[in-house]
C-alpha cells in the first residue's frame, strides 16, 4: 500500500509502498506515517502536498513524475475525433436549409423525404401543383417544373456539403501534427 511520512507541519519527507500493517513502522520520531488512499488526487512538490491543477480536458492524465497534465491521445486519435466533429458539422449544414428561387426550404431528414416524394409526384403528373410551406412558415405554390427544380437544388445542396466534408477529411489525413488536425474546421457560412 502507498504511504507518506509527514512532519508535524505537514511537509512530506518520504513516501513509498509497504504492507498496510507496516505503515506505522515507516515513521521516525516526530514523524507521522499515513496510508495514501487509492482516490488520492493530490501530488507532492518539495515535500508539500498540493492539489492537482485543473484538468485541461477530459482526455488528460496527470503525470506525477513531471507534475503536469498530458494528453495521451495519438495523432490518429486526434484525426478520428476531428473527422467526427466535421461529420457533425456536415450534418448540421445539410439540415440547415437551402435556397431556391429566393425561397428558403427546410432540409432536415423529414423535409428531404417530403421533397423527394413531391418530386416523384411531379414527374408523374405535368399538371402537378402544391402549396409548399417554406422554412419561414410562409407558403409558396410550386408547379411540377418548380418542384423538380427544388429537388435538384436540394440534391446540389446535399452534394455540396458532402464534397466539403470529403475535402476536409483529406486535409485531416494529410495533417502531420495535432495543430494541423485542429486547424481543419467546417467553414462558417456567411451571415
Amino acid at each position: 500500500m502507498r504511504f507518506t511520512v509527514h512532519l508535524p507541519n505537514g511537509k512530506i519527507v518520504r513516501s513509498g509502498d509497504c504492507p498496510e500493517s507496516m505503515i506505522s513502522d515507516q515513521a521516525r520520531e516526530g514523524e507521522i506515517a499515513l496510508a495514501v488512499p487509492a482516490s488520492f488526487s493530490d501530488y507532492i512538490v518539495d515535500g508539500v502536498v498540493k492539489p492537482l491543477p485543473t484538468k485541461p480536458t477530459p482526455h488528460h492524465t496527470f503525470d506525477y513524475a513531471t507534475k503536469q497534465w498530458y494528453d495521451p491521445r495519438t495523432l490518429a486519435d486526434f484525426k478520428t475525433q476531428q473527422w467526427d466533429t466535421i461529420k457533425r458539422a456536415r450534418s448540421a449544414a445539410e439540415y440547415a436549409g437551402f435556397t431556391w428561387d429566393g425561397s428558403t426550404f427546410d432540409s432536415d431528414a423529414i423535409s428531404q423525404n417530403r421533397i423527394t416524394g413531391a418530386v416523384t409526384l411531379a414527374t408523374l403528373n405535368s399538371a402537378f401543383s402544391i402549396g409548399w410551406t417554406l422554412a419561414d412558415n410562409t407558403a409558396r405554390t410550386l408547379t411540377a417544373t418548380d418542384m423538380m427544380a427544388v429537388g435538384g437544388a436540394l440534391g446540389t445542396h446535399v452534394a455540396t456539403q458532402f464534397a466539403i466534408g470529403q475535402a476536409l477529411r483529406a486535409e485531416i489525413e494529410a495533417a502531420t501534427d495535432r495543430a494541423g488536425v485542429e486547424d481543419v474546421v467546417w467553414p462558417v457560412a456567411p451571415a
